[in-house]
């Protein structure tokens, strides 16, 4: 095998509780994620006697995505390309590696675009070298790239804890949520994003973590409590809250720490119109997504 092809796919936070801010400056987390078909995709090809990593970026959503090694896909290659070469399936020189990478997940959204691109590379790159490493390896490597990336190994549902490197699978959505994805014209900073939060006076982290765990499906997000002050995000969400084809009971909700929200709709049908009516009111990039299982 010389070349594999692998999707990315997003995600949702239905549940987003953000501890305080600790000693480190980090913050510890408790999630329940959920990917959805909303996808980028990634072919990567041996080029054998061509060393190195070569990254290219075509789709939708490529004007942004640097190419270099600031990218944490060509990270995520090179770091299996080294794990390769240590483990002697391949020589330094023998096989280099091009990936293209058709970006349709946005940036700045809270989506997981380039987390999941990153675990994306790393199982097609696992896969083609046939190193077979094991998971607990594997979720090693991606903890080194950054803190969504070993939930997307997987995918799914799944309780994410502390800063990312603790996911333990859930039970899937049955049936699953059919959902508008708006991401505004505004671009969030996670950095901003938690900043504002600890800003805020008194503020307790959420429980609603807890509260799914149990049995429940009311989705909350503590992100929440800042992005309302952004007017396209709360214009967004009031369009969203408003529709008649949303589920009810389930608000619209911020993705991570934004800018992108989801709305569960009722149906497909629904999710449809919904997602027409929302491109003719202009209120951001808009996609028709359905929650999916994880990675085999």
């Amino acid at each position: 095998m010389n070349t594999i092809t692998v999707p990315a796919h997003a995600k949702i936070n239905l549940t987003l509780d953000v501890g305080a801010r600790r000693a480190d400056g980090y913050h510890a987390i408790r999630s329940v994620m959920q990917t959805v078909g909303l996808h980028d995709t990634l072919t990567v090809t041996r080029t054998p006697h061509q060393p190195g990593v070569r990254l290219e970026v075509t789709g939708d959503e490529a004007a942004s995505v640097p190419t270099d090694g600031s990218n944490l896909v060509h990270r995520a290659a090179g770091r299996m390309h080294q794990e390769a070469v240590e483990r002697g399936a391949i020589s330094s020189s023998e096989s280099g590696l091009h990936i293209r990478l058709e970006k349709r997940v946005p940036s700045q959204a809270g989506l997981g675009g380039g987390s999941s691109d990153a675990a994306a590379a790393l199982r097609a790159v696992n896969a083609l070298f046939g190193l077979n490493l094991s998971s607990s390896r594997m979720a090693a490597l991606a903890t080194e790239l950054g803190a969504d990336v070993p939930f997307f190994l997987t995918g799914g549902t799944a309780l994410v804890e502390g800063l990312g490197e603790r996911v333990t699978s859930l039970p899937p959505l049955k049936p699953a949520w059919e959902l508008v994805i708006v991401k505004p014209s505004v671009g969030v900073s996670t950095a901003w994003a938690y900043a504002a939060l600890d800003a805020l006076p008194g503020r307790v982290p959420g429980q609603a973590t807890a509260a799914w765990l149990k049995g429940g499906q009311q989705v909350a997000n503590d992100f929440e409590q800042v992005a309302r002050d952004v007017p396209e995000i709360a214009a967004a969400r009031m369009f969203l809250h408003d529709a008649p084809e949303r589920e009810p009971g389930t608000p619209p909700l911020l993705c991570g720490s934004g800018s992108a929200l989801f709305c569960r709709c009722r149906n497909r049908v629904a999710a449809e119109r919904l997602a027409e009516r929302a491109r003719e009111a202009n209120i951001g990039k808009v996609w028709v997504a359905q929650t999916v299982g994880g990675e085999s």
